[in-house]
């Protein structure tokens, strides 16, 4: 179901901050070279929902024929997310399994490996939640 979830640019923004805090030291650590932006809306012509693209050389295909390379850039499309939101809470669940994606992609990982991790993520948030129940 799509809803219509919709936050102000500085609380999104907070939840994004709060998401880059998260993450473990030593994955922020190898994060360098790289640009995470928020933009409202994916570029046309895409297909489907895209919260999330990588665009750069992930660490993986790095060598001597890179230096000098562009920035790497994350960026978080805030009106997708949205979108997908099903209530306000969502969305910090969301930002964060997308920038987590997006990052797994500048590690190098494809989408395989990548859904892999996703489903051990869920599945471990899902048998938090009903601990906490």
């Amino acid at each position: 179901m799509i809803s219509s979830v919709i936050l102000d640019s500085q609380t999104y923004h907070a939840i994004v901050q709060d998401a880059l805090g998260a993450l473990p030291p030593r994955i922020s650590a190898e994060l360098k070279d790289v640009a995470i932006v928020i933009e409202d809306e994916p570029p046309p012509g895409r297909q489907g929902i895209l919260l999330g693209l990588y665009e750069g050389v992930p660490l993986t295909t790095w060598g001597r024929e890179y230096s000098g390379k562009l920035t790497d850039k994350i960026t978080l499309y805030r009106a997708s997310i949205e979108r997908v939101a099903r209530t306000e809470e969502e969305i910090p669940h969301l930002v964060r399994e997308t920038l987590w994606h997006e990052i797994a992609h500048y590690f190098g990982f494809d989408h395989a490996a990548i859904g892999q991790m996703e489903r051990r993520w869920r599945n471990k948030r899902v048998k938090e939640t009903k601990t906490i129940e």
